[in-house]
């Protein structure tokens, strides 16, 4: 025998209250203002000394030479990277010290010519007088009773290159040497070492059609080193940067 049962629905429609009607206008924030900024222009107080010796006649058109600076500035101009939008910004130091040493090296003889330069330097400062607002309270207050490192002080730096022409063709090769951009909490701290070697070749051509030409083939990193310039952190410094990977160049001159 079967039997039925009337049927009840769980899903019947419940009555709603109408929505309100949406307001003409409303108000959810509102921003008025103006951001500026600026610098002082900076006082310099220079020294420099240096001498350029020929070396024995034994080693024609070969030179040394060493140069010593020193710097003593008021209101010391400086440019960081703020905020997302990593804009150029300047600001001023109050005082600021420079100083440093270079030393520079220079041969040639036939087709041969080699070069090279080392230099050891400083760079301080102190207190942060202009664009305070793009400073953490803690650093801009460590800075005004400290001096500190700025941004692009590198102790030492150094470069070497070498040439030779050969059968018309001049092949180079470079060098250079970093101890390191400053980093960290008030420019406390510094990135390591890095070098990097680069070389090259360049090659004169005589056309009937085009006349003389130049050729040129460069690679740049040779050992395709991975370096780090900057890491985002440090005095204005809002990101990081990286050295150049391993690259090739190739271009095509017409002289005129």
């Amino acid at each position: 025998m079967l039997a039925t049962l009337p049927a009840f629905g769980a899903d019947l429609g419940l009555p709603l209250n109408a929505p309100p009607p949406p307001l003409p206008f409303t108000w959810t924030s509102c921003y008025a203002g103006v951001h500026a900024g600026g610098g002082w222009g900076q006082k310099d107080m220079t020294d420099t000394a240096g001498v350029l010796a020929a070396l024995p006649t034994g080693l024609t058109a070969a030179n040394l030479g060493i140069d010593g600076y020193y710097r003593k500035v008021r209101n010391l101009l400086d440019e960081g990277q703020f905020g997302q939008a990593l804009v150029f910004t300047p600001f001023n130091y109050d005082r600021a010290e420079i100083y440093g040493v270079e030393l520079t090296a220079n041969y040639r003889k036939d087709n041969f010519t080699a070069y090279a330069n080392m230099a050891k330097a400083y760079a301080k400062a102190t207190n942060i007088v202009s664009s305070q607002y793009n400073f953490a309270p803690a650093e801009l207050a460590y800075i005004a009773s400290n001096y500190v490192y700025v941004d692009h002080d590198q102790r030492y730096t150094g470069s070497a290159g070498a040439s030779y022409r050969w059968q018309g063709t001049l092949y180079s090769a470079s060098a250079i040497y970093g101890s390191g951009l400053r980093a960290g909490f008030a420019n406390t701290d510094k990135l390591p070492p890095y070098t990097r070697i680069d070389l090259g070749a360049v090659r004169d051509f005589d056309t009937t059609t085009l006349g003389k030409l130049q050729g040129r083939l460069t690679v740049i990193n040779v050992f395709d080193k991975v370096y780090e310039i900057r890491d985002g952190s440090g005095i204005g410094v809002g990101a990081p940067q990286f050295g150049p990977r391993r690259a090739f160049y190739a271009g095509l001159s017409k002289f005129f």
